[in-house]
């Protein structure tokens, strides 16, 4: 392939939309879906390359507080992650795992793997600073 060749054949691609930065979800839930078992969890958080994953407790008053933030920050970013919820009694052995100690916490994945844990209440901008921390370090903005 010559030089000419080449470059029609990169400018091929970028018509074509092949050369575009790869999709960050593959598949997108709701803003604040509450998953409903471990196949929807595992589809919330491997349908995207980021996905925060917020525990919470039916009873818990703080997390009844955080939801509104959750889902309004998850709505700005749910084109490149997933913002599900996750009962910590139904997914107390996950929650566990993850070293869960109360609710709300948030735990973001990347890739399918936990990165980070936020524990508790947190404002809108601590929010917001924590979910571009992670698309950061995901490259997924």
């Amino acid at each position: 392939m010559d030089d000419v060749d080449r470059l029609l054949w990169k400018k091929a691609l970028e018509l074509t939309g092949r050369e575009r930065a790869p999709r960050c979800c593959q598949l997108n839930y709701a803003t604040g879906h509450v998953v409903a078992g471990e196949a929807q969890l595992r589809n919330a958080v491997m349908g995207c390359k980021v996905a925060f994953v917020m525990f919470f407790g039916k009873t818990c008053p703080y997390c009844r507080m955080f939801d509104p933030i959750f889902r309004q920050v998850g709505e700005r970013y749910r084109d490149v992650a997933n913002f599900v919820k996750a009962d910590v009694e139904q997914f107390y052995h996950l929650a566990a795992a993850l070293g869960v100690m109360g609710t709300p916490t948030t735990v973001a994945f990347v890739g399918g793997q936990p990165v980070e844990v936020a524990p508790g209440f947190m404002t809108a901008p601590q929010f917001k600073a924590f979910v571009e921390s992670v698309l950061g370090y995901a490259r997924c903005r």
